[in-house]
């Protein structure tokens, strides 16, 4: 696998493999446009809105073709897809490090899986080297599975109808370090538990009962 130095908001080739190239992409550019074609086949709701100015955004490709694409705001340039929806004192006391990623989609069909694992690790390599240490987000609830495996733990009682989905979604998040295996086994390997664990303790702590307010 190989790797660019790529700033927050940038744009280019940002890793690739035998068959495979991971891009940023800014709004404007083609790949942004098949992204929303992309948005516009797997969700409903407007295919964009102001968040997506203030995001990375991530596109896999397989021969030219968009497989898979999701974008990653960090709070402290702006808004997060749903923040509304998630613990505010979690927002405070992450913003510096805090990362959000959403719009998570791939091409329908099968055997695409192992092609989601494979860009989000290309996005979390490239936010962890841009100050990144948390990763909250929206999740629908169909999509669990998908996240347990990723080992996305969600927030107990933090669950919403989305307002553009008109899905129920879940709040998970992640705290990484080098005690998570998997496949994160050697993205996460350089960063110290002792780092993840004030973290974690704040995850942990902002469940609440489920219908409370």
């Amino acid at each position: 696998m190989n790797w660019r130095e790529l700033p927050l908001l940038g744009q280019g080739l940002l890793a690739e493999g035998d068959d495979w190239q991971v891009h940023l992409v800014r709004p404007g550019e083609p790949l942004f446009t098949a992204i929303l074609h992309g948005r516009q086949a797997v969700s409903g709701g407007p295919v964009t809105d102001d968040v997506d100015r203030h995001s990375t955004h991530y596109a896999l490709t397989q021969g030219g073709t968009l497989q898979v694409w999701f974008r990653v705001t960090r709070a402290h340039q702006g808004s997060l897809d749903c923040e509304d929806a998630y613990p505010p004192d979690l927002i405070r006391a992450f913003r510096p490090v805090l990362a959000s990623t959403s719009r998570l989609g791939r091409q329908p069909g099968p055997g695409r899986n192992h092609l989601v694992t494979l860009a989000m690790r290309c996005g979390w390599a490239h936010q962890l080297s841009q100050g990144a240490e948390v990763d909250l987000i929206n999740a629908r609830a169909t999509l669990a599975p998908l996240y347990t495996r990723l080992q996305y733990p969600p927030l107990p009682g933090w669950s919403f109808t989305h307002p553009r989905t008109g899905a129920l979604h879940d709040v998970r998040a992640l705290a990484p370090a080098c005690d998570i295996r998997g496949s994160w086994g050697d993205v996460f390997a350089d960063v110290p538990v002792t780092r993840a664990a004030p973290h974690r303790a704040r995850l942990a702590a902002a469940g609440r009962l489920v219908g409370a307010w």
